[in-house]
């Protein structure tokens, strides 16, 4: 598996396993929220140049869902974060282009029904 694939994969462990969770949860975990939502910073920061034009797009959600933490919008932050997995998922899933086909790339980066399934937060499945 490529860097930019891992690297999506670990981010989107990171997000649903612990970060979604630790949000929905009530009263908010505010200390606990907080130390996760760091550790999801830095990773979207680390690893953000490997992802083309997906890295500045993360970079800017990352730090809007920092400012939805500290103003307490739980709401907001996991519909956020939800999208930000999905992201993820799709950059972790994207097919590598052929390279005998030189628009296989520019296919593999739609998003309209190019996986198959929704990822695995959105069916409720556990993953890992």
């Amino acid at each position: 598996m490529p860097a930019a694939q891992r690297t999506a994969w670990d981010a989107y462990l990171t997000v649903t396993g612990g970060l979604l969770p630790a949000v929905g949860e009530e009263p908010i975990r505010g200390a606990t929220t907080g130390c996760e939502l760091r550790g999801f910073v830095v990773r979207i920061e680390r690893y953000a140049p490997l992802w083309g034009a997906d890295g500045p797009m993360l970079l800017a959600a990352v730090r809007a869902a920092q400012a939805l933490h500290q103003r307490g919008d739980r709401t907001a932050l996991a519909d956020l974060l939800r999208a930000m997995a999905d992201r993820l998922y799709l950059i972790s899933a994207r097919p590598r282009p052929s390279r005998c086909e030189p628009r296989a790339r520019e296919r593999g980066l739609r998003n309209e029904g190019v996986y198959g399934t929704a990822p695995p937060h959105r069916r409720g499945e556990a993953h890992g």
